[in-house]
């Protein structure tokens, strides 16, 4: 993550509804910004799908360069990469 403060991140609630159609893991519980989305059942092929919803539900691109484990790891490294292409922002 880019700025190391995962833990302070606000992850927006449609965020976290888009998200947790993905997880089969995920319970009821608000989901954390450290939760580590393979622990939550993520796998490589969710990752692609994800990644189709974000990218068309934000109207965003994630460029290739970004498409790396570093921003599938967690809830809060996804957001903070996908709230850093949008604008303006939402965070």
């Amino acid at each position: 993550m880019r700025w190391g403060y995962t833990a302070m991140l606000e992850i927006p609630d449609g965020f976290q509804s888009l998200l947790r159609t993905h997880l089969p893991y995920a319970d009821a519980a608000r989901l954390a910004p450290q939760d580590e989305l393979g622990s939550l059942g993520l796998d490589s092929m969710g990752v692609v799908r994800l990644l189709v919803d974000v990218e068309n539900t934000y109207g965003v691109e994630l460029p290739d360069e970004l498409l790396n484990e570093s921003t599938f790891n967690t809830v809060g490294s996804l957001w903070d990469t996908l709230s850093s292409r949008l604008w303006p922002p939402l965070r």
